[in-house]
């Protein structure tokens, strides 16, 4: 590559003189001298008119100037615009990142019918936009997440990095285990944060989960250790992370209620979702990936918009399923459930049923 040229010398004297009149004149005598004795009245009254002017310019120069200056360090200022939003969200208790965003619904004892027969080990319904909790069974329960844990991969995704950055890939799906599910990333491999999150969240890519770690925080462990600050951050007293998938081994916990708050928190996130309510996506990186969402869910319930399933033999199924109807969204979490999308379909049409929110004329609306 070559060198960029230096500066001449007085080049850069030579723009400040551009400026006009106004600047100070550096030659072997005054710029303007008394016109010699005789001279026309006509010339001494122009010059009267020069140096008034010449002020003017000059005046105007520094104002643009200094305008441009600012305009300098705002542009500079405005990468570390996102650096600064993350330190304040950072900051901001999680009765706050958690704080209710709309009326909490009630059930209406008078028309509720029977909870459901749930056979999960856990699980718990969740007005989303007030965090009410609707019905639950062992939601503080310390359990094996699987891949649901890939909902806090996305939250800090979302948090850290820019969707449209491209990722050079050092993730070979072929190491990994061979009932893993995976993406189908290889070494040298070039995607988009934006391809890697649908990989991850839709075809649960654990190759996906890795190179976005790696990419954000720079090797799992530093991920890792963020994903555990979330939780603390957002208050999940019974969540551990050991890893950015979810095949970690008995460290490796949450519970079904520290999974609504999680859930409830990234729907607070532009692209999140959008993202789990997809069934279908198409990378534009190093290869055309065509990504269906293994979410079963999605398919089988009326009004579902998310979110993620999961799968291990220690943990059995695990579901946090998301529906929205009448402007109404409800989280239901299943944990250890070899029915989980079933049971959470049976949970919501419990909640739609038997809950009520508060409308404007003071009534309740179903």
């Amino acid at each position: 590559s070559q060198l960029a040229a230096a500066p001449r010398r007085g080049d850069h004297g030579s723009a400040a003189g551009t400026s006009g009149v106004g600047m100070s004149y550096r030659g072997p005598g005054p710029r303007f001298q008394r016109a010699p004795y005789g001279a026309p009245r006509v010339t001494r009254r122009y010059l009267g008119w020069v140096l008034p002017i010449g002020a003017v310019v000059a005046i105007a120069f520094l104002t643009i100037a200094g305008a441009s200056q600012v305009r300098g360090r705002s542009a500079e200022s405005a990468g570390t615009d996102d650096v600064t939003t993350m330190s304040r969200r950072a900051a901001r208790p999680a009765r706050e990142l958690l704080a209710p965003r709309g009326p909490a619904p009630r059930v209406d004892q008078s028309r509720a019918a029977s909870l459901p027969m749930i056979p999960a080990r856990a699980y718990v319904l969740v007005d989303e936009a007030s965090g009410a909790v609707l019905a639950e069974s062992g939601a503080t329960r310390r359990l094996a997440p699987a891949s649901v844990t890939k909902i806090a991969t996305a939250i800090l995704l979302l948090e850290l990095g820019h969707l449209d950055d491209v990722v050079t890939v050092d993730v070979d799906f072929n190491d990994l285990e061979p009932d893993s599910t995976v993406m189908g990333l290889a070494p040298g491999d070039r995607y988009t944060f934006r391809d890697l999150l649908h990989g991850l969240m839709l075809r649960s890519g654990n190759d996906a989960a890795i190179a976005i770690a790696r990419a954000v925080s720079g090797d799992e462990t530093r991920f890792v250790n963020t994903m555990n600050a979330l939780a603390a951050r957002l208050e999940l007293t019974d969540t551990h992370f050991t890893d950015p998938h979810g095949l970690g081994g008995p460290e490796h916990y949450t519970s079904a209620r520290d999974l609504a708050a999680l859930t409830r928190y990234a729907f607070t996130l532009p692209g999140f979702a959008e993202v789990v309510g997809q069934t279908r996506w198409d990378t534009h990186g190093s290869k055309q990936i065509e990504l269906w969402n293994s979410n079963v869910f999605l398919y089988m319930y009326d009004g579902a918009d998310g979110v993620k399933i999961g799968y291990t033999e220690e943990a059995d199924r695990t579901l946090v399923a998301s529906a929205t109807r009448d402007g109404h969204r409800l989280i239901a979490v299943v944990l250890g459930d070899s029915y989980a999308a079933t049971h959470a379909g049976n949970l919501l049409d419990w909640g739609w049923e038997s809950a009520c929110w508060p409308a404007a004329t003071g009534g309740c609306e179903r």
